[in-house]
């Protein structure tokens, strides 16, 4: 029922679970092709260039997860926080006003849950506050030196043996650093990957109930579509 307005919702769900995989898929290394294999070989090092990717993917996950309790909103329920919003729900019948705040008052506690997930707070420091999420990575170096890094703070690309004695200075040559695993990045004191997992089956276990409250409350009854 109402599938033209679930759409959207799945939607950003399917937008969400991309981003995630596109973080793993960040974090693998070079390809290894036969113009890679040689420039490793010649003692080249290669930027796959996962910082960027990894950051950028994690925001578009953050987002696209974060939306959808306010499209669920919008669609199945009250959303008076805008002007326009609130002129387009005065011009609804008044049985669809009704069914929609009855949507909203049985959504509530679901709806205000999920909004106090971690991740959700992140989200809201990354795009309201500071700009940046809280993400940490840590790579332990082959030479006993520790890396720490984030969104605005990169770690190097590779790494450099100190040597104290000048007839030893032929190994000083730069190696790649270790590309980081799951296991290396934390988020505000929690491992990222499971948090990254618990908002995603947060936000699907939100569609569901959203969809059950919806059949309960506007069953086969028509809906306006949200007008912009």
């Amino acid at each position: 029922m109402h599938e033209e307005l679930w759409a959207g919702v799945e939607l950003k769900l399917q937008n969400a679970e991309f981003h995630l995989q596109r973080m793993g898929q960040s974090l693998e290394p070079p390809e290894r092709t036969a113009t890679n294999v040689a420039l490793q070989a010649s003692g080249a090092i290669i930027d796959t260039g996962w910082q960027r990717s990894f950051y950028a993917h994690f925001d578009a996950f953050l987002s696209a997860t974060r939306s959808v309790p306010e499209i669920i909103q919008c669609c199945f329920g009250v959303d008076e926080g805008h002007p326009m919003m609130r002129s387009w729900f005065g011009k609804l019948p008044e049985t669809e006003r009704l069914r929609r705040r009855e949507f909203k008052k049985q959504f509530k506690t679901s709806y205000d849950s999920f909004r106090t997930l971690p991740l959700g707070t992140v989200r809201h420091i990354s795009e309201h506050r500071t700009g940046v999420a809280p993400v940490e990575v840590t790579i332990n170096g082959l030479f006993g030196v520790t890396y720490i890094g984030g969104p605005v703070s990169r770690v190097p690309i590779s790494e450099t043996r100190h040597i104290d004695d000048p007839t030893l200075s032929w190994m000083a040559k730069p190696i790649p650093l270790r590309q980081p695993s799951w296991d290396d990045f934390d988020i505000e004191g929690q491992p990222l990957f499971p948090a990254c997992q618990d908002y995603l089956n947060g936000t699907r276990a939100l569609i569901e109930k959203a969809r059950s409250v919806s059949g309960l409350v506007h069953g086969t009854n028509s809906l306006t579509a949200p007008t912009p």
